[in-house]
């Protein structure tokens, strides 16, 4: 087993060099492919010579094509094996830096206090002791993954040396590498078919580093999306995908544009052949790129955003999490509803982001909040928020959301909060209903309905349910998917509204905007949605 000294000598530069120096041997071997092909034709020369000059010429290129598919096996190995090594040196350093500030040191296979300290108070030296076994624990888990990547590079070292990697007749050098890159690392099953999040998260961890590597680098698209994967993960290959779609969108929108190179109109100028269509990759574009700022530009104290979820399929869905929620002790998921789609993704990070501050404001000591845009939500009040087709076609992924929320979360169990605006409390009451929710409190903001007639029925206490709907919203005048929860038996109905606000008239009408202001910094209903996220009673 690789041991700390092993791990602390690692040089992932060193490494590279090796990827970097094996790529340019094979970029010159295969630039000379024509001479090497030039080897086996022997034009106008026949006899037992030429049979013999063309037998010996095919045979090297049959090696050249195996030493360039070994060779690329290697790089392209050593090029994961680095990205392995660099995760594992970075957690070599936190450990050790950790191990110092509390007077410790790490040898082999223990972690000690350094000789010549002073004693320490006994609350101290319990504070060390604990920090000694958690070192320990740390040096355990980086000593197995770094065994693990080990002996994946001797594995395709090995095979490369046994010849076990090449390919005969492919054809070109260059079909050479290619099939030795897609030999180069071990054989990787993938995630069960139909599987749990937690059965998803059990095959994940199961997997070495490099293979991990492997998979974010060469097929995203397998697990960017899969519930039980850790979000730091999801979040490396949604991210590769989001650049990659961005670029697809724009290529489209160019071709689209080129289709009608006489017509002097532009898309501002009144409908023209492929407008629509334009318009609508224009506005997917917004929100990428929305979510690309978010990602890469945080604001001031704004947290660490993580990219859960994307596809740009019809109205496009996107799970964005202000916040790592496998590692915050309060976890909130927003479900926003009618017109929820990828185009109106950053007024939905604005709300999490809100959130967030509102929940810190209200003691909690670390909070994620995720904008889940991830199903398809009516388009219109009516007619299509008046059915429940758009609810009962989301329940099942929202219910694997948050077991998978759960099956990835790090240390204890943190507290979870789903909340609901408008057509979004429709689609947590129905997944609460049919497929009982892996959460601890429910949040329902201007809701017409959740599909059920009192609490309880939504497997959770009376008092876990909150409710809340400003004055003015003209929503409660449509309670179209059953009793609103505001009216619910034992439910804890929340305030709205900006603070010190007269009472209402008996001439008061209606407001429309007043269904969307919930958000607002001085809203009373924003303030108390971070008290339940911070596991606080409303007020």
């Amino acid at each position: 087993m690789v041991t700390w000294a092993d791990v602390r000598r690692w040089d992932p530069a060193a490494v590279g060099r090796v990827a970097d120096d094996l790529n340019a041997w094979c970029t010159r071997l295969i630039g000379a492919n024509d001479d090497v092909e030039a080897m086996a034709r022997f034009d106008g020369w026949t006899g037992d010579a030429s049979v013999a000059a063309s037998t010996r010429g095919n045979s090297l290129i049959t090696t050249a094509e195996q030493l360039v598919a070994q060779a690329s096996a290697v790089r392209r190995g050593a090029h994961e094996v680095q990205i392995a090594l660099e995760r594992i040196s970075a957690f070599v350093r936190e450990t050790e830096d950790l191990a110092y500030r509390h007077g410790l040191t790490i040898g082999d296979g223990c972690v000690v206090p350094v000789p010549g300290q002073p004693p320490l108070a006994p609350e101290v030296l319990a504070i060390r002791q604990r920090v000694q076994t958690e070192i320990a624990d740390k040096v355990e888990q980086i000593l197995r993954r770094a065994t693990d990547v080990d002996a994946d590079f001797a594995a395709i070292m090995t095979r490369a040396m046994r010849g076990e990697i090449s390919e005969q007749g492919v054809g070109t050098l260059a079909q050479a590498a290619d099939v030795g890159a897609a030999q180069s690392g071990l054989s990787i099953i993938g995630p069960p078919e139909g599987g749990a999040p937690s059965d998803n998260k059990a095959w994940w961890d199961s997997l070495s580093d490099t293979a991990k590597v492997a998979l974010l680098q060469n097929a995203p698209d397998l697990i960017r999306n899969l519930d039980g994967v850790p979000a730091v993960d999801r979040d490396s290959a949604n991210r590769a995908v989001l650049q990659r779609e961005i670029d697809r969108l724009q290529s489209e929108a160019t071709e689209i544009s080129r289709a009608n190179p006489n017509d002097p109109r532009t898309p501002n100028q009144g409908d023209w052949p492929g407008k629509e269509k334009l318009d609508e990759i224009a506005a997917k574009l917004d929100g990428l790129r929305a979510i690309q700022s978010r990602l890469d530009h945080p604001g001031p104290g704004q947290q660490q955003a993580f990219l859960l979820g994307l596809d740009v399929g019809g109205d496009g869905k996107a799970i964005i999490s202000a916040g790592n929620p496998d590692k915050a002790v309060n976890v909130a998921t927003y479900v926003p509803g009618t017109g929820a789609d990828l185009a109106g993704i950053n007024g939905e990070m604005v709300r999490s982001d809100r959130m967030v501050d509102a929940a810190l404001g209200a003691g909690s000591p670390s909070t994620a909040v995720i904008s889940w845009v991830g199903y398809d939500a009516p388009d219109d009040v009516l007619p299509n928020a008046m059915s429940e087709s758009y609810a009962d076609n989301a329940k099942k992924d929202l219910d694997r959301f948050q077991d998978g929320l759960r099956a990835t979360h790090e240390g204890a169990p943190s507290h979870n909060t789903v909340i609901g605006h408008s057509y979004g409390t429709t689609v947590i009451g129905h997944a609460a209903r049919d497929e009982r929710l892996a959460v601890d409190d429910i949040v329902f903001v201007a809701s017409p309905g959740v599909g059920v007639n009192q609490a309880e029925e939504l497997g959770l206490p009376a008092d876990r349910v909150h409710a809340t709907v400003d004055r003015k919203d003209p929503i409660q005048l449509v309670p179209i998917h059953g009793i609103e929860p505001q009216h619910f038996e034992g439910a804890d109905v929340f305030a709205s509204g900006r603070p010190n606000e007269p009472p209402p008239s008996y001439w008061e009408g209606y407001d429309e905007a007043s269904h969307s202001k919930y958000w607002d910094i001085e809203n009373k209903a924003l303030v108390n949605m971070g008290r339940i996220i911070a596991g606080q009673p409303t007020s």
